[in-house]
Protein backbone atom coordinates (compact mmCIF):
# COMPACT_ATOMS: atom_id res chain seq x y z
CA UNK A 1 0.00 0.00 0.00
CA UNK A 2 1.59 3.05 -0.77
CA UNK A 3 1.59 6.71 1.20
CA UNK A 4 -1.38 8.09 -0.89
CA UNK A 5 -3.45 4.74 -0.46
CA UNK A 6 -2.63 4.29 3.17
CA UNK A 7 -4.22 8.41 3.90
CA UNK A 8 -7.26 7.27 1.97
CA UNK A 9 -7.50 4.24 3.97
CA UNK A 10 -9.01 5.64 7.07
CA UNK A 11 -6.29 4.64 9.44
CA UNK A 12 -4.79 7.93 10.19
CA UNK A 13 -8.24 9.40 11.26
CA UNK A 14 -9.23 6.16 13.67
CA UNK A 15 -5.59 6.67 15.18
CA UNK A 16 -5.81 10.34 16.24
CA UNK A 17 -9.30 9.02 17.20
CA UNK A 18 -7.33 6.34 19.58
CA UNK A 19 -10.09 3.76 18.21
CA UNK A 20 -7.52 1.12 16.76
CA UNK A 21 -6.45 -1.96 18.26
CA UNK A 22 -3.13 -1.77 20.34
CA UNK A 23 -1.86 -3.70 17.18
CA UNK A 24 -2.98 -1.89 14.31
CA UNK A 25 -1.67 1.66 16.27
CA UNK A 26 1.42 0.14 16.60
CA UNK A 27 1.60 -0.77 12.75
CA UNK A 28 0.54 2.91 12.16
CA UNK A 29 3.01 4.31 15.04
CA UNK A 30 5.59 2.51 12.64
CA UNK A 31 4.90 3.86 9.59
CA UNK A 32 4.48 7.53 11.19
CA UNK A 33 7.88 7.25 12.26
CA UNK A 34 9.36 6.45 8.67
CA UNK A 35 7.15 8.61 6.81
CA UNK A 36 7.30 12.79 7.10
CA UNK A 37 4.35 12.95 4.43
CA UNK A 38 2.42 10.54 7.59
CA UNK A 39 3.00 12.96 9.94
CA UNK A 40 2.20 15.53 8.31
CA UNK A 41 -1.49 14.11 7.09
CA UNK A 42 -1.49 13.50 10.60
CA UNK A 43 -1.07 16.80 12.20
CA UNK A 44 -3.14 18.37 9.36
CA UNK A 45 -6.01 15.71 10.90
CA UNK A 46 -5.65 16.55 14.07
CA UNK A 47 -5.48 20.45 13.58
CA UNK A 48 -8.81 19.81 11.07
CA UNK A 49 -10.48 17.63 13.89
CA UNK A 50 -9.75 20.28 16.94
CA UNK A 51 -11.25 23.20 14.43
CA UNK A 52 -13.93 21.34 14.20
CA UNK A 53 -14.56 20.43 17.85
CA UNK A 54 -14.18 24.19 18.66
CA UNK A 55 -16.59 25.77 16.23
CA UNK A 56 -19.51 23.22 17.25
CA UNK A 57 -18.50 23.08 20.95
CA UNK A 58 -22.15 24.39 22.62
CA UNK A 59 -22.40 27.99 24.42
CA UNK A 60 -23.15 28.04 28.18
CA UNK A 61 -26.50 28.71 29.02
CA UNK A 62 -27.12 32.28 30.67
CA UNK A 63 -28.09 31.01 33.84
CA UNK A 64 -25.79 28.07 34.15
CA UNK A 65 -23.85 29.88 36.77
CA UNK A 66 -26.90 30.59 38.33
CA UNK A 67 -27.50 26.70 38.89
CA UNK A 68 -23.92 26.01 40.17
CA UNK A 69 -24.30 28.59 43.12
CA UNK A 70 -27.57 26.87 43.32
CA UNK A 71 -26.88 23.50 43.95
CA UNK A 72 -23.69 23.90 45.41
CA UNK A 73 -25.84 25.62 48.15
CA UNK A 74 -22.83 28.41 48.65
CA UNK A 75 -19.48 28.15 48.28
CA UNK A 76 -16.36 28.82 50.87
CA UNK A 77 -14.99 31.97 51.14
CA UNK A 78 -11.44 32.58 51.19
CA UNK A 79 -11.41 32.35 55.17
CA UNK A 80 -13.20 29.25 55.17
CA UNK A 81 -16.75 30.85 55.89
CA UNK A 82 -20.04 30.56 53.95
CA UNK A 83 -21.81 33.25 56.08
CA UNK A 84 -24.57 30.86 56.15
CA UNK A 85 -25.61 30.74 52.34
CA UNK A 86 -25.49 34.54 51.97
CA UNK A 87 -21.88 34.66 49.90
CA UNK A 88 -20.79 36.88 47.84
CA UNK A 89 -21.29 35.48 44.29
CA UNK A 90 -18.61 37.60 42.62
CA UNK A 91 -16.48 35.33 40.16
CA UNK A 92 -13.08 36.63 40.08
CA UNK A 93 -11.76 38.15 36.15
CA UNK A 94 -8.81 35.96 34.54
CA UNK A 95 -6.32 38.17 33.00
CA UNK A 96 -6.92 38.30 29.45
CA UNK A 97 -4.98 35.06 27.99
CA UNK A 98 -7.34 32.87 29.96
CA UNK A 99 -10.34 34.25 28.22
CA UNK A 100 -10.76 31.36 26.15
CA UNK A 101 -12.95 27.98 25.93
CA UNK A 102 -12.56 26.20 29.30
CA UNK A 103 -10.71 22.82 29.23
CA UNK A 104 -13.98 20.66 29.76
CA UNK A 105 -15.74 22.10 26.74
CA UNK A 106 -12.67 21.55 24.79
CA UNK A 107 -12.49 17.73 26.47
CA UNK A 108 -16.36 16.99 25.87
CA UNK A 109 -16.67 18.61 22.42
CA UNK A 110 -13.70 16.02 21.35
CA UNK A 111 -15.04 13.62 23.20
CA UNK A 112 -18.26 13.77 21.33
CA UNK A 113 -16.61 14.16 18.20
CA UNK A 114 -14.75 11.20 18.49
CA UNK A 115 -17.24 9.31 19.25
CA UNK A 116 -19.39 10.56 16.00
CA UNK A 117 -16.21 9.69 14.12
CA UNK A 118 -15.39 6.43 15.04
CA UNK A 119 -18.97 5.14 14.76
CA UNK A 120 -19.22 6.44 11.13
CA UNK A 121 -15.46 5.15 10.26
CA UNK A 122 -16.85 1.91 12.12
CA UNK A 123 -20.32 1.73 10.27
CA UNK A 124 -18.57 2.68 6.78
CA UNK A 125 -16.06 -0.35 7.17
CA UNK A 126 -18.44 -2.57 7.78
CA UNK A 127 -20.76 -1.63 4.50
CA UNK A 128 -17.93 -1.59 2.36
CA UNK A 129 -16.49 -5.01 3.92
CA UNK A 130 -20.43 -6.53 3.82
CA UNK A 131 -20.84 -5.25 0.51
CA UNK A 132 -17.68 -6.78 -0.60
CA UNK A 133 -18.32 -10.06 0.85
CA UNK A 134 -21.41 -9.79 -1.17
CA UNK A 135 -20.28 -9.54 -4.58
CA UNK A 136 -17.56 -11.99 -3.83
CA UNK A 137 -20.50 -14.38 -3.04
CA UNK A 138 -22.28 -13.57 -6.42
CA UNK A 139 -19.49 -14.06 -8.75
CA UNK A 140 -18.52 -17.11 -6.60
CA UNK A 141 -22.20 -18.09 -7.31
CA UNK A 142 -22.28 -17.14 -11.19
CA UNK A 143 -19.21 -19.14 -11.33
CA UNK A 144 -20.40 -22.71 -10.17
CA UNK A 145 -23.87 -21.83 -12.18
CA UNK A 146 -21.56 -21.85 -15.30
CA UNK A 147 -20.18 -24.76 -14.46
CA UNK A 148 -22.96 -26.16 -13.47
CA UNK A 149 -24.40 -25.43 -17.25
CA UNK A 150 -20.96 -26.91 -18.61
CA UNK A 151 -21.11 -29.87 -16.72
CA UNK A 152 -25.06 -30.45 -17.74
CA UNK A 153 -23.60 -29.72 -21.25
CA UNK A 154 -20.69 -32.42 -21.17
CA UNK A 155 -22.73 -34.94 -19.58
CA UNK A 156 -25.98 -34.48 -21.92
CA UNK A 157 -23.41 -34.51 -24.99
CA UNK A 158 -21.88 -37.57 -23.79
CA UNK A 159 -25.36 -39.47 -23.76
CA UNK A 160 -26.26 -38.12 -26.66
CA UNK A 161 -23.34 -39.74 -28.41
CA UNK A 162 -23.49 -43.06 -26.60
CA UNK A 163 -27.04 -43.69 -27.77
CA UNK A 164 -26.54 -42.97 -31.33
CA UNK A 165 -23.18 -45.69 -31.00
CA UNK A 166 -25.62 -47.78 -29.64
CA UNK A 167 -28.24 -47.88 -32.65
CA UNK A 168 -27.30 -50.11 -34.66
CA UNK A 169 -29.10 -48.32 -37.34
CA UNK A 170 -26.67 -45.56 -37.23
CA UNK A 171 -22.91 -45.12 -38.66
CA UNK A 172 -20.28 -43.44 -36.41
CA UNK A 173 -17.74 -41.96 -38.72
CA UNK A 174 -14.90 -40.31 -36.94
CA UNK A 175 -12.92 -37.45 -38.84
CA UNK A 176 -9.48 -37.78 -38.71
CA UNK A 177 -6.92 -34.79 -38.49
CA UNK A 178 -5.44 -33.51 -42.34
CA UNK A 179 -2.91 -31.34 -40.70
CA UNK A 180 0.27 -32.77 -40.06
CA UNK A 181 1.33 -31.75 -36.32
CA UNK A 182 -2.19 -30.35 -35.51
CA UNK A 183 -4.24 -33.57 -33.74
CA UNK A 184 -7.41 -32.56 -34.66
CA UNK A 185 -10.58 -35.17 -35.33
CA UNK A 186 -14.68 -34.46 -35.45
CA UNK A 187 -17.49 -37.39 -35.59
CA UNK A 188 -20.63 -37.92 -37.99
CA UNK A 189 -23.45 -39.77 -36.78
CA UNK A 190 -25.39 -41.30 -40.05
CA UNK A 191 -28.47 -42.83 -40.46
CA UNK A 192 -28.73 -44.15 -44.08
CA UNK A 193 -32.30 -45.07 -43.61
CA UNK A 194 -33.60 -42.16 -42.33
CA UNK A 195 -30.72 -39.42 -44.64
CA UNK A 196 -30.33 -38.24 -41.25
CA UNK A 197 -26.99 -36.86 -39.75
CA UNK A 198 -25.75 -35.66 -36.97
CA UNK A 199 -22.33 -33.83 -36.00
CA UNK A 200 -19.85 -33.29 -33.30
CA UNK A 201 -16.58 -31.08 -33.36
CA UNK A 202 -15.70 -31.29 -30.25
CA UNK A 203 -11.66 -31.84 -31.23
CA UNK A 204 -11.38 -29.38 -33.17
CA UNK A 205 -10.43 -25.70 -31.79
CA UNK A 206 -12.81 -22.41 -31.98
CA UNK A 207 -12.40 -20.93 -35.02
CA UNK A 208 -10.45 -17.03 -35.79
CA UNK A 209 -13.17 -14.43 -36.01
CA UNK A 210 -14.45 -13.95 -39.50
CA UNK A 211 -14.05 -17.87 -40.27
CA UNK A 212 -16.53 -20.72 -39.97
CA UNK A 213 -16.53 -24.55 -40.10
CA UNK A 214 -18.34 -26.17 -42.83
CA UNK A 215 -19.29 -29.28 -43.51
CA UNK A 216 -18.93 -31.82 -46.89
CA UNK A 217 -20.41 -34.90 -48.01
CA UNK A 218 -17.78 -36.38 -50.62
CA UNK A 219 -20.50 -38.09 -53.21
CA UNK A 220 -19.27 -39.68 -56.56
CA UNK A 221 -15.98 -37.67 -55.59
CA UNK A 222 -17.15 -34.45 -55.52
CA UNK A 223 -17.38 -32.38 -51.98
CA UNK A 224 -21.16 -31.21 -51.50
CA UNK A 225 -22.23 -28.53 -49.05
CA UNK A 226 -23.78 -29.80 -45.83
CA UNK A 227 -23.95 -26.38 -44.43
CA UNK A 228 -21.76 -24.46 -41.92
CA UNK A 229 -21.39 -25.35 -38.41
CA UNK A 230 -21.88 -22.71 -35.30
CA UNK A 231 -18.92 -21.56 -33.85
CA UNK A 232 -19.95 -22.30 -30.69
CA UNK A 233 -19.83 -26.21 -30.98
CA UNK A 234 -15.77 -26.11 -31.45
CA UNK A 235 -14.01 -27.50 -28.66
CA UNK A 236 -17.11 -28.87 -26.87
CA UNK A 237 -19.65 -31.94 -26.28
CA UNK A 238 -22.48 -30.23 -28.41
CA UNK A 239 -23.89 -32.68 -31.27
CA UNK A 240 -25.75 -30.50 -34.49
CA UNK A 241 -28.41 -32.24 -36.67
CA UNK A 242 -27.25 -31.54 -40.05
CA UNK A 243 -29.98 -29.40 -41.83
CA UNK A 244 -29.55 -30.95 -44.91
CA UNK A 245 -30.86 -34.28 -45.62
CA UNK A 246 -27.53 -37.04 -46.46
CA UNK A 247 -28.83 -39.78 -48.51
CA UNK A 248 -25.56 -41.09 -49.37
CA UNK A 249 -21.75 -40.35 -49.16
CA UNK A 250 -18.15 -42.19 -49.53
CA UNK A 251 -16.88 -39.83 -46.72
CA UNK A 252 -17.18 -36.91 -44.91
CA UNK A 253 -14.95 -33.59 -44.28
CA UNK A 254 -15.08 -30.27 -42.73
CA UNK A 255 -12.85 -27.62 -43.88
CA UNK A 256 -12.44 -23.81 -42.01
CA UNK A 257 -14.43 -21.08 -44.51
CA UNK A 258 -14.82 -17.69 -44.21
CA UNK A 259 -17.93 -16.68 -42.56
CA UNK A 260 -20.94 -18.25 -43.98
CA UNK A 261 -19.65 -20.34 -45.89
CA UNK A 262 -18.07 -21.41 -49.48
CA UNK A 263 -19.23 -23.31 -52.82
CA UNK A 264 -16.45 -25.34 -52.66
CA UNK A 265 -13.91 -26.23 -50.19
CA UNK A 266 -10.76 -24.78 -49.61
CA UNK A 267 -8.75 -27.54 -49.74
CA UNK A 268 -5.54 -26.61 -47.72
CA UNK A 269 -8.13 -25.79 -44.76
CA UNK A 270 -9.63 -28.95 -45.19
CA UNK A 271 -8.69 -30.03 -41.07
CA UNK A 272 -10.46 -33.18 -40.89
CA UNK A 273 -11.80 -36.27 -42.94
CA UNK A 274 -13.71 -39.50 -42.69
CA UNK A 275 -14.16 -42.83 -44.61
CA UNK A 276 -18.23 -43.80 -44.68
Amino acid sequence: MNTKEYIESGNLEAYALGSLPPNEAREVAEMLSASAELRDELALIEKTMLMFALSSAPELPSDFAEKIWQETGGITNQKGSTNGGNINKTIPIQPDHYKQPSAWKYAASWVALAGSIAINVMLWNSKNKTESQNITMLEKLDTLQEKQQQLTSLIDGYQKAKNMMADTAMKTIVMHTMQKGHPMAATLYWSQEKAEAYVSVDGLPTPPPGMQYQLWAIQDGKPVDMGVLPNSMANTPNIKKVDMRVISGEAFAISLEKEGGSPVPTMQNIYVMGKA
